[in-house]
């Protein structure tokens, strides 16, 4: 019997178990199932409607699906058809890499090559290589041999024209191994990208023209693979524009989420609108890691953020029914230090993640709770969340970390004194069974949220007073700031009169170093007058021996 598929914490199967299950169902033999079949799978029809609240996807989404995930599906695109990677699979693909990779040097063929003394003794060379041996040539020389072949030859007819296209396709396939025995970063991948894309790009030869694409889309999951692994590094704008404008949707989503480290540019602003050639409706598809990284890159750079938020706002919220808590969380909490103004997609988006928290909020970590109530506490169509997340923050106040509940209270604090769980909490902390858990910073921090709503809280100030007064040798600059904007507790005078000696000393020390500024000064003046009285001294010494040998 197929397992059931694994409940998620919404109640809800997870997506990826729900789909998975149902290719199972459908496979015979191990065949590819088609697109259409899984769409019309009972469960799958039954977990869109319940939980994304709305018909399964069209193909076109379905194939962003897949194609993002090649680590469990092997997709073909000529069938429409799927199925789960098997681990045999899996073995098949990781040793044909590391064959290429260890694959050993040709050196007949690349001396052969350097023997070659004109672009057609270079065709037939090449054209009658085994495409395993040029794959092995170093990466310098495929380079070579791409320029060489790049132009047609002389007399383009018979044999010699024949040649040609031969080793022009053989030298573009073997463009993915060669790169990947030589371990090639990004930036090299992007380059014989380039190379490939423009190489005999006016040619209407059928089979250069396939194994171009073949080749292109080699290079799309290499670079997408180096991505994921390693990140853009220093990749320019231009290769990754390049990438975004020719990729596969779900590569270039990989290369603009990188683009959050390109800084503030209008080549960066150039290379996210290539964001319009995808709805979100496709980007919805991609995998929560994928879209975590796109709202990252809008958190890093206020340019990316302007031409690509709305979008991947849209598809976050239409996804994220679907999304684990913990991805939530990390989404919200990445969004809270976005730096433009808010849209109406993600306002959606904000409305979107309160339901689906709110139907988790006993399930939630105290770290997911935290990031949730602090970003949804700034979204003021948020207030009743907030209050109910406030009710359960009550439940577990006593087992919740003093800096933990610290955090959830400065976001809780939007509610006012009129919450009654915001009151049992600020009662809470005035037994100091927590306060004496949090440093004097901490403390300090806490009084400085809570002053402007519970000024007249009587138990609490008494509390917060003395021990920050114990523990004012412990305040740093930060934390003394806090208390000069808080209020209301009867030793903040004196707490704030202990922190004047250090001024003071402060002050004496400039005094001190002032004073040792000025002694140097005359000290280098006097320097300065013995130096010119010894000057004067050796002149009249000169003109009194010069006077001397005169006379003589």
């Amino acid at each position: 019997a197929l397992a059931q598929p694994a409940v998620g914490e919404a109640g809800w199967a997870v997506m990826d178990e729900v789909v998975k299950t149902a290719v199972e169902g459908l496979s015979e033999n191990s065949n590819f199932v088609p697109v259409d079949k899984i769409k019309g799978d009972a469960k799958v029809r039954s977990y869109f409607r319940r939980v994304l609240f709305k018909p399964p996807w069209e193909n076109p989404v379905w194939v962003t699906y897949f194609q993002s995930r090649p680590a469990d599906w092997e997709f073909d695109e000529r069938t429409m058809g799927v199925k789960v990677k098997s681990e045999l699979s899996a073995q098949i693909e990781a040793t044909a890499r590391h064959k290429r990779k260890t694959a050993s040097f040709p050196e007949a063929l690349y001396s052969a090559v350097l023997r070659a003394g004109t672009p057609v003794d270079t065709s037939t060379v090449v054209a009658n290589a085994k495409d395993s041996e040029i794959a092995a040539l170093p990466i310098d020389a495929i380079e070579a041999l791409l320029g060489s072949l790049g132009n047609k030859p002389e007399d383009p007819a018979g044999m010699a024209l024949a040649k040609h296209m031969d080793a022009c396709v053989k030298v573009i396939a073997a463009v993915p191994g060669a790169l990947e025995k030589k371990g090639a970063a990004l930036s090299d991948i992007m380059r014989f990208f380039d190379m490939v894309l423009k190489f005999h790009a006016d040619s209407t030869e059928a089979r250069l023209t396939t194994q171009r694409i073949l080749t292109l889309k080699e290079l799309c999951e290499a670079a997408a693979f180096q991505i994921r692994s390693k990140g853009v590094g220093n990749t320019g704008t231009k290769a990754l524009g390049l990438l975004c404008s020719t990729a596969p949707f779900h590569i270039m989503a990989l290369a603009m989420a990188g683009l959050g480290d390109k800084g503030e540019g209008d080549d960066v602003k150039a290379c996210a609108n290539f964001i319009e050639r995808v709805s979100p409706a496709i980007l919805e598809a991609l995998p929560a890691e994928h879209l975590l990284k796109l709202a990252e890159a809008c958190a890093k750079s206020k340019a990316v953020a302007e031409t690509i938020l709305p979008t991947v706002s849209k598809a976050c919220s239409a996804a994220l029914p679907s999304w684990s808590m913990d991805d939530v969380s990390k989404l919200l909490f990445t969004l809270a230090k976005v730096k433009v103004a808010d849209s109406s997609e993600l306002a959606e988006l904000y409305s979107r993640a309160a339901e689906v928290a709110s139907a988790n909020l006993s399930s939630l970590s105290e770290t997911q709770l935290v990031k949730v109530v602090l970003t949804l506490s700034r979204v003021p169509a948020c207030k009743e969340f907030v209050s109910t997340a406030a009710g359960e923050v009550v439940n577990k106040m006593s087992t919740i970390a003093a800096p933990q509940l610290l955090l959830l209270t400065q976001g809780m604090a939007s509610l006012g004194s009129s919450d009654a769980s915001l009151m049992k909490v600020v009662d809470y902390w005035a037994t100091d069974e927590k306060a004496k858990q949090l440093s004097a910073d901490q403390l300090a921090k806490l009084s400085q949220v809570l002053a402007p709503v519970v000024p007249a809280h009587e138990g609490l100030w008494k509390m917060a007073g003395p021990r920050l007064l114990e523990q004012k040798s412990s305040l740093t600059d930060a934390g003394k700031a806090s208390v000069v904007a808080a209020f209301n507790f009867e030793d903040k005078d004196k707490l704030l009169a202990a922190t004047k000696p250090r001024e003071r000393e402060r002050e004496r020390e400039k005094d001190r170093d002032g004073g040792k500024e000025r002694e140097r000064e005359r000290s280098r003046g006097r320097d300065d007058r013995r130096r010119d009285d010894r000057r004067r001294s050796r002149s009249r010494d000169r003109r009194r021996d010069s006077r001397d040998r005169r006379r003589r």
